[in-house]
């Protein structure tokens, strides 16, 4: 058997070796001495397994499928290989000699690069199923340090490399027993999933792939040869520090990341959408020309402070010069801006003496984190919003931080609702990788924000505390099933009630399945869950997802035969309130909906919002708002004509600011009717004339002895507001505090500006 000293291999040893190990097959060629002694030894091998590949003259090239246990390795090692690992075991006769009185310890998969070695231990089943993992995981427990030791002897301790033990499977399904026993042991788990997925990763990033595999089974390990020191300035921002410094790409590299998804194919994705292998390709070359970036590559430390170290050395003000001692951890920068820029270099052949500059935050905070991200990156051709949105969604579903992993569990369960498969809004919302159309119309960020608002999960003080759609285990997976499954199950039967309606989206005529209809839909479940909790005296929290969808239902019957038999005005009306107050709003007039059917159905937000409505005083408001408009119409022409004269229309061109005019002269040239250009003023024009000719209109204006006089007339702005609605009635009634504002306008305008437009009151 092969020992440690004389059985790994590296360089164009392991390349030549990389080739026979990445086939699925054996091949050896036989001889002969004669056709008849050739054959003789053909028929023997085929009846052990093997067949004929190819015959030649006098030889014959013949080949096996390998055992799954070997092929198993062979795919592990060949991985390990592509990733980058420089030195790695010859066969699977590789040992590992713990002690001069202890016998020598076999090796399946041996990998080292410069700061590690993976050392994998495999197994395999025929057929995929259940398999006990326990006796693998004791094995290496019980040869663990005798092997580390070994290896620190044997490469030395300057710096000591870490070593990591994995276990990798094929067809096997882990226990939930055999995990925690690996997860408590920090043995790294690789199924066939993740060789398939960080083979396909290699494509994209090549020997920087490494990095990510070391990121994802090395997460919060320290690293000895990783923990560099380079010189930076130090600063701070609102609280946040932040570094600059020029270090090495290739040292970046190692500790840098792009995505962490938990869903490998999402992970994927992101890195084939974030990283263009065109572009990675271009950039190399640029850098082998000679080339230099300029720009920063801007990155966030998301670590503990204990492990990032800055020696102050000497101070400017507020601006300190010293050492940074980087985190020994990998994946412990998230890179904001630079992603090409950096990965490039693992496609360069020339770039080993490059240094790039760095701008490195310490620990940003969330908000300001993916402000930061998304200001950056949507501005530029390369990523979209969308994608972004989908990044940061999921990159903080394990962090320690409650409040990150809150908000990437509401975020879960936005990219859910799309794509479950009997999820009324399945296809239809927008993702990075689709375009929107009248019917692909919702937006993740508006599904994330209406989880979010509405406290599915609860939220964060200082503990995340359960919300209504939270499990009552608190797991978090358990969780997100639990909301995804109670909103899907409401979403269906609203869709399933007006199904033309639903499927108009965002066309004319829809509401429901648009960005704020569902905003309002979000909203008035959790109205209707805390309505019936405190009705029933019972805790949705403790139930399961179908018992809160059936209490829930009789309430959305109402809502459904409404939209059923909506007018267009009605529709329209719930169209024409926007931005979050459009969303309560929206949703308010859904209770009042419901509440016509179901009078107990109530709170204290929705009796004052009924309250407030007036409907017979809303025509009285029309029409004093038309008398108003009248008069005001009068008297601001009456007073500009006066004042600058009517001689070749002088008070139009001096009494009118241009803009107005111009706005005007564009409806005339609109309208087919023949009318003076003045006839197109508007009512809200005449708070801009006013302004215009303050010293004319100042006396009989001013509303209020305060403030500045913009502030005087604002009540003529407002007044405008009230009119739109007066004169949609599709929009609803105004508020009683709206109507008594308008008839207090009216005695106003009665009072003084109607008084000072009659025959000699100028």
């Amino acid at each position: 058997m092969t020992t440690f000293s004389d059985g790994l291999v590296l360089g164009s040893v392991a390349k030549k070796l990389s080739v026979a190990r990445s086939k699925s097959v054996d091949i050896k060629t036989v001889t002969a001495g004669s056709k008849k002694a050739l054959s003789t030894k053909v028929l023997g091998e085929e009846q052990d397994g093997w067949y004929v590949v190819k015959r030649n003259k006098y030889s014959v090239r013949m080949a096996k499928v390998k055992p799954d246990d070997r092929q198993l390795e062979d795919d592990v090692w060949n991985l390990l290989h592509k990733l980058g690992f420089k030195e790695l075991n010859a066969d699977r006769n590789f040992t590992i000699q713990v002690g001069p009185n202890a016998p020598a310890r076999q090796i399946d998969v041996f990998a080292k690069d410069e700061e590690t070695v993976f050392i994998v231990e495999c197994t395999q089943a025929q057929e995929s199923g259940s398999k006990s993992i326990k006796s693998l995981i004791d094995k290496i427990n019980g040869m663990r340090d005798g092997v580390i030791k070994a290896i620190h002897a044997h490469y030395g301790k300057q710096p000591k490399l870490k070593v990591k033990w994995a276990i990798a499977t094929r067809n096997v399904d882990w226990r939930e027993a055999d995990k925690q026993r690996a997860a408590e042991a920090k043995i790294a788990v690789i199924t066939e999933h993740e060789i398939a997925y960080y083979n396909k990763l290699t494509s994209y990033l090549k020997g920087a792939a490494r990095y990510q595999f070391l990121a994802r089974y090395l997460k919060g390990e320290g690293v000895e040869g990783l923990e560099i020191k380079v010189p930076a300035t130090k600063g701070s921002m609102g609280g946040v520090s932040f570094y600059n410094f020029l270090i090495s790409p290739f040292e970046l590299l190692k500790i840098s990341y792009i995505s962490h998804k938990a869903t490998l194919g999402n992970d994927l994705e992101t890195y084939q959408r974030m990283v263009k292998p065109s572009r990675l390709k271009s950039i190399a070359a640029y850098i082998d020309t000679g080339g230099q970036f300029p720009t920063n590559i801007v990155i966030n430390f998301k670590t503990k402070k204990s492990n990032l170290q800055f020696q102050k050395m000497e101070s400017f003000e507020n601006t300190f010069f010293g050492k940074l001692t980087l985190p020994g951890k990998y994946g412990s920068a998230w890179v904001i801006d630079g992603q090409h820029r950096l990965y490039g270099f693992a496609f360069s052949k020339r770039g080993t003496n490059h240094v790039v500059p760095v701008l490195a935050y310490e620990n940003l905070p969330t908000r300001k984190e993916m402000d930061l991200f998304v200001d950056i990156n949507s501005k530029q051709v390369k990523v979209s919003r969308s994608l972004l949105n989908e990044l940061y969604a999921t990159l903080n579903f394990d962090s320690d931080d409650p409040t990150e992993r809150l908000e990437a569990m509401y975020s879960k369960i936005a990219l859910r609702l799309g794509e479950v498969h009997n999820s009324p809004i399945k296809n239809r919302v927008v993702t990075s990788a689709t375009d929107k159309d009248h019917y692909r119309c919702l937006s993740l960020t508006s599904l994330t924000d209406g989880c979010q608002e509405n406290h599915f999960l609860g939220g964060v003080s200082p503990n995340v505390e359960p919300g209504p759609l939270s499990h009552v285990s608190s797991d978090a997976a358990s969780s997100i099933d639990k909301a995804v499954d109670t909103i899907v199950g409401f979403l269906d039967i609203v869709a399933k009630g007006v199904p033309e309606h639903w499927a108009l989206g965002d066309s004319k005529g829809g509401f429901l399945c648009t960005n704020t209809g569902l905003r309002a839909l979000l909203k008035l479940l959790k109205e209707i869950i805390n309505f019936f909790e405190g009705q029933q005296h019972v805790k949705a929290v403790s139930m399961d997802a179908e018992d809160i969808v059936e209490k829930v239902a009789p309430y959305t019957t109402p809502l459904v035969e409404f939209f059923k038999n909506a007018a267009a005005s009605q529709i329209h009306s719930f169209r024409s309130r926007h931005a979050l107050g459009g969303v309560t709003q929206n949703c308010l007039s859904m209770m009042g909906i419901i509440a016509e059917s179901i009078p107990e159905f109530t709170n204290n937000e929705l009796k004052v919002h009924l309250s407030t409505r007036d409907e017979a005083g809303t025509n009285v408001a029309r029409d004093l708002i038309v008398e108003i408009n009248s008069i005001l119409y009068d008297n601001v022409l009456g007073t500009l004509r006066a004042h600058y004269g009517v001689e070749k229309d002088s008070w139009w061109k001096k009494g009118v600011p241009e803009a107005t005019r111009e706005r005007c002269l564009i409806n005339s040239n609109r309208d087919p009717d023949t009318k003076e250009f003045w006839q197109y003023l508007s009512l809200a024009d005449y708070q801009t004339i006013v302004l215009f000719n303050w010293t004319l209109f100042e006396k009989n204006y001013s509303l209020g002895d305060e403030g500045k006089k913009a502030d005087k007339v604002r009540w003529i702005g407002r007044l405008n507001k009230i009119r739109q609605t007066t004169v949609h009635p599709e929009k609803g009634p105004i508020s009683k505090d709206e109507v008594a504002f308008v008839e207090q306008i009216y005695a106003f305008v009665k009072a003084k500006i109607a008084v000072a437009s009659r025959p000699g009151a100028l």
